[in-house]
């Protein structure tokens, strides 16, 4: 299991989860999270382990190092699935922002034209 701070971090913020949220979850403090994720103490390894297991029962899978990676994880397709379709919605927002941009801006071109 990777122990490194800035990987467990990630882990918990690709799932959108708060330090309580995970805390609560691994059912260890906080402060404890809060310092594991800062990397301001060695913590036990079943401290680690309880926080490692909190975020795979939510669909991250921890990478070891490989011979020219370093340590890493993924997401399940669940939730990366999830985050295709929040792109998506998204991407429609936008598109209808544009367009009313657009006929917004076309009104007034021409209204303009009939103050001519």
């Amino acid at each position: 299991m990777p122990a490194d701070p800035n990987i467990l971090r990630a882990a918990r913020v690709l799932l959108g989860l708060s330090q309580d949220e995970l805390a609560e979850a691994a059912r260890i403090s906080k402060r404890s999270l809060a310092r594991l994720e800062a990397g301001e103490f060695d913590p036990l390894l079943s401290t680690i382990e309880t926080v490692k297991l909190a975020l795979e029962e939510r669909g991250v899978v921890f990478l070891g190092p490989t011979e020219s990676s370093g340590p890493g994880l993924r997401v399940s397709g669940t939730i990366s699935f999830g985050w295709e379709d929040a792109r998506a919605q998204v991407a429609r927002r936008r598109e209808r922002r544009g367009a009313s941009a657009k006929a917004s801006a076309a009104v007034t071109d021409d209204a303009a034209g009939d103050a001519d």
